[in-house]
């Protein structure tokens, strides 16, 4: 029996052993939670290291650290997944100031070609700016590229997945293809044209001209600027902050640049839509003053151009300048869809600003009020001076005229009375709107809870005072019971009492005897 018991003890210590071994490699107390130091230590199963064996065995790619997505606790993954938010931003502030200066490159190139007829394609200027366009573009995928790796270890991080290929979805690899083709949209070097049909309105012909091909990879080039929404969303407050992250999780709502927008739009709604107006304006009237200006004299000249862009911007089309090429036509028909998605902007800013606010709409109803008061005081002493005038006049006999006279300003006076009455009406039901009726069921809502919460209290109180009484009554039972034993011994005694006496005396009358 000792031998059991020691061989029990025995093996539940290396049961516990065991157990903390375990703890302390699961979690370990003294690393902090949060901080790293900015190295993570990365943990490796024996089944992902016999596969990086077998995987260099084959002649694979080498094992990386890519697909080692276990941490040692959960401060080590906080830390990582912190210090790739960091280089993810920093990766997309570079990416977009590379593609920003391909455009200003571009830009510059093509004005030299349109201003200075020496600056041609072939030159050495030409090629030196156009090889410095190439080399921004190439930088530009290689960060697209970059910033989309670090997107997919962040992916990886918050769902838990070892391998990087689950991370990718079709949806995500055809939006990285379209996005590595619009970055890689570039005038490259050399001087290749091709023929261009436009429309003389003038000869009412169709006339062929040769076009440099720079003309059509110029102008896609300022799809770049959607890296500006990019860097906007990961600059905001309320996408950086832990806090907001955590809000909308619990509220099921995702922090896209469309949410950005949103919230720019309500708190500075004037100086986004100065910017997006402007924006449309100037890059609208240079596309479209590089796609005519081999076609018609009038687009030479940038201001021409922002005239036309205007004019359609704002739905009006005099006709005085007109698009000649098909290039053209599309850049004003985009500015015109674009012209009427802000004119709406603008009208619901508008309506926004317009509006008064909560405490304007109480401070305006109690004065509309109040004028209507003694609207409706004035209108019912008039009725009562004409009604008195109308009996004075029939008791004195005057005239049939002033009667009537009487009697319509009477009836005037009525109908003044009704008109007030229902302005009142239609004023009361324009200030009940859903706040009020949110603050009223608030209302309503905390009080039936008090009126549940005291009734509640009066259950316990009756209940309290069911308990006492009956705890008076078992305790006047017992009184009673008390005093009945008390009267009972009582009557004992005194019929003893009594019989003992009788026997006295009987005995002594037989002594007597």
């Amino acid at each position: 029996m000792e031998s059991e018991l020691t061989s029990f003890t025995e093996k539940l210590k290396a049961t516990s052993s065991n157990l903390n071994n375990m703890s302390a490699t699961v979690e370990n107390p003294t690393v902090p939670l949060v901080q790293s130091n900015g190295q993570p230590n990365y943990t490796s199963t024996e089944d992902d290291m016999e596969k990086g064996a077998a995987a260099k065995k084959k002649g694979r790619k080498k094992w990386s650290k890519f697909k080692q997505t276990r941490f040692e606790n959960v401060g080590e993954m906080l830390a990582q997944r912190k210090e790739l938010f960091r280089k993810r931003r920093n990766v997309s502030d570079v990416a977009f100031v590379t593609g920003l200066v391909g455009i200003i490159l571009m830009i510059i190139h093509t004005e030299l070609i349109v201003a200075d007829n020496d600056y041609t394609n072939t030159s050495a200027a030409a090629i030196v700016l156009k090889v410095f366009i190439t080399l921004s573009t190439i930088d530009l995928i290689g960060m697209v590229i970059w910033f989309h790796l670090i997107d997919l270890k962040l992916y990886m991080i918050d769902n838990g997945m070892q391998d990087w290929l689950l991370a990718i979805s079709p949806q995500s690899a055809f939006q990285i293809s379209l996005e590595l083709i619009i970055c890689a949209i570039h005038p490259i070097p050399g001087d290749i044209a091709f023929q261009w049909l436009s429309y003389d309105f003038q000869n009412e012909s169709q006339v062929t001209v040769q076009v440099p091909l720079d003309v059509v990879l110029s102008i896609p080039m300022f799809l770049r600027l959607y890296l500006l929404c990019r860097v906007m969303l990961l600059h905001s407050k309320l996408f950086a902050d832990a806090r907001s992250q955590s809000l909308g999780a619990l509220n099921k709502t995702k922090f896209t640049f469309y949410f950005i927008f949103k919230s720019l739009m309500y708190l500075h709604p004037v100086y986004v839509m100065v910017v997006l107006i402007t924006s449309i304006f100037l890059i609208g009237s240079w596309a479209l003053r590089v796609c005519e200006v081999d076609h018609a004299v009038l687009h030479e000249s940038y201001w021409n151009s922002l005239w036309l862009v205007a004019i359609t911007f704002l739905s009006v089309g005099y006709g005085d300048i007109v698009p000649h090429t098909y290039c053209g036509r599309a850049i004003s028909v985009s500015v015109g869809m674009l012209g009427a998605g802000c004119t709406a902007l603008v009208v619901a800013v508008l309506a926004q600003k317009l509006e008064l606010s909560r405490a304007e709409k109480y401070v305006h109803n109690f004065v509309i009020d109040v004028e209507l008061d003694k609207k409706l005081k004035n209108s019912a002493a008039r009725i009562l001076g004409y009604g008195w005038r109308i009996y004075r006049a029939r008791k004195n006999g005057e005239n049939e005229g002033i009667i009537r006279g009487y009697q319509r300003k009477l009836l005037k006076a009525i109908d003044n009375i009704r008109k007030t009455k229902q302005e009142q009406r239609k004023m009361v039901d324009s200030q009940v709107t859903v706040l009020e009726v949110y603050k009223n069921q608030s209302f309503i809502s905390d009080a039936v809870e008090n009126i549940i919460t005291k009734q509640d209290d009066i259950e316990g109180a009756v209940e309290t005072m069911k308990n006492q009484v009956g705890h008076i009554g078992r305790k006047l039972d017992e009184l009673c019971r008390v005093m009945a034993n008390r009267k009972e011994r009582r009557d004992t005694k005194r019929s003893d009492a009594a019989g003992g006496q009788g026997h006295q005396a009987d005995y002594l009358t037989g002594g007597d005897e």
